[in-house]
C-alpha cells in the first residue's frame, strides 16, 4: 500500500518553544497549537473528525480541550519519531476513509509535572547501574562506540550541534533563537556525560505545535496550497539501548529507504533536510 499523494497538510500552527512557560499545561499548549491550526487551514472545528496526538496524552482530555468531537482518535509514543509518525497514522486513517479531516497536535509542558513514573525497565534495570534519566547516558555510550568504531572526533560531532542552531538563530520560534553556538563555543562548554557537552545535549523546553491534513479533494477547496505527503518509512527497534544488536545504527536507515521509495525520490533529489538531532 503506498499513501503517495493520498493525504495533504493544508494548515499548521506553532506555540513558541521557551525553556519554561510557567503555568501552561499541555493541554493549553496543544489546544492553542490546534486552533492556530485549524483557523490556518480555513476550517472551522466542527469540520476536524480525526484526531492524532501523543501517546502519553488522555484522547479524551485532549479533545475536550480543543473542543472537538473526533469520530477516530489515537495516540502515537515513537520518542523522537513520534510527530512523524503520527503524520503517517493520519495520512493512513485519511487513505482508510476513518475521517476525513485530521488535526495532528503534540507539545510539552514541564509545568504539567515530570514525565513518566512508577516502574519501568530502565528504573528497575538501568538508573541503579549508572544510566541516569534522560538520553545523555545512553547517547554518551553511543558516541563513545562511534569513535572507537569509525575513529570519528569530537570536533566532527561538535560540528553537528553547531549546524543545528543555524536555521534556529533566525527562528523568532526557536529556544536558541538569536544564540549562535561555533564549533568551539560547543568544544569549551562543560562535559554533561563523557564524551558529551552541555550544548550538545538537548534542552528540556515546553511548547507545542499542530497540522491539519485532509484529502487531495479537499485540500484543492482550501485557501492554502496544500502540501502532500509524498513518502513515509516506520521502522520500530528498541526502547532500551541495551537490547539493539548494533549501537550506532538506528531504524532510520531502514525507514528512510521506504520513504524515499515510496515517493520514488532518491536522497540525491533532496534540496532541503531536517533531522532529529
Amino acid at each position: 500500500m503506498t499513501l503517495r499523494g493520498r493525504a495533504a497538510v493544508v494548515g499548521i500552527g506553532e506555540v513558541p518553544t521557551r525553556r519554561l512557560l510557567e503555568g501552561r499545561t499541555l493541554y493549553g499548549l496543544c489546544a492553542e497549537a490546534a486552533k492556530m491550526a485549524i483557523n490556518d487551514a480555513g476550517l472551522r472545528k466542527q469540520d476536524i473528525d480525526g484526531l492524532v496526538t501523543d501517546g502519553g496524552a488522555a484522547l479524551a482530555t485532549m479533545a475536550e480541550y480543543i473542543d472537538i468531537k473526533p469520530n477516530f482518535a489515537t495516540g502515537v509514543s515513537m520518542q523522537g519519531a513520534s510527530g512523524a509518525t503520527a503524520t503517517t497514522v493520519a495520512a493512513s486513517a485519511i487513505n482508510a476513509g476513518l475521517c476525513e479531516t485530521v488535526l495532528v497536535v503534540m507539545g510539552n509542558s514541564r509545568s504539567s509535572g515530570p514525565p513518566g513514573g512508577g516502574a519501568s525497565v530502565r528504573s528497575e534495570w538501568e538508573e541503579p547501574y549508572g544510566m541516569a534519566p534522560g538520553a545523555g547516558t545512553g547517547y554518551a555510550l553511543i558516541y563513545n562506540r562511534h569513535m572507537y568504531e569509525y575513529g570519528t572526533t569530537q570536533e566532527q560531532m561538535a560540528k553537528v550541534a553547531s549546524d543545528q542552531r543555524f536555521n534556529a538563530v533566525e527562528n523568532p520560534n526557536a529556544v536558541f533563537n538569536g544564540q549562535t553556538a561555533t564549533v568551539q563555543d560547543v568544544m569549551n562548554s562543560r562535559y554533561v556525560n563523557y564524551p558529551l557537552r552541555l550544548l550538545e545535549c538537548v534542552m528540556p523546553c515546553d511548547g507545542a505545535a499542530a497540522l491539519t491534513m485532509t484529502t487531495p479533494e479537499r485540500a484543492k477547496a482550501l485557501p492554502n496550497r496544500p502540501a502532500y505527503l509524498l513518502g513515509s518509512g516506520l521502522e520500530q527497534s528498541n526502547a532500551n539501548i541495551w537490547q539493539t544488536d548494533r549501537i550506532t545504527t538506528t531504524p532510520v536507515a531502514t525507514s528512510a529507504k521506504r520513504a524515499f521509495n515510496m515517493a520514488g525520490y532518491a536522497p540525491g533529489d533532496m534540496q532541503f533536510a531536517e533531522f532529529y538531532d
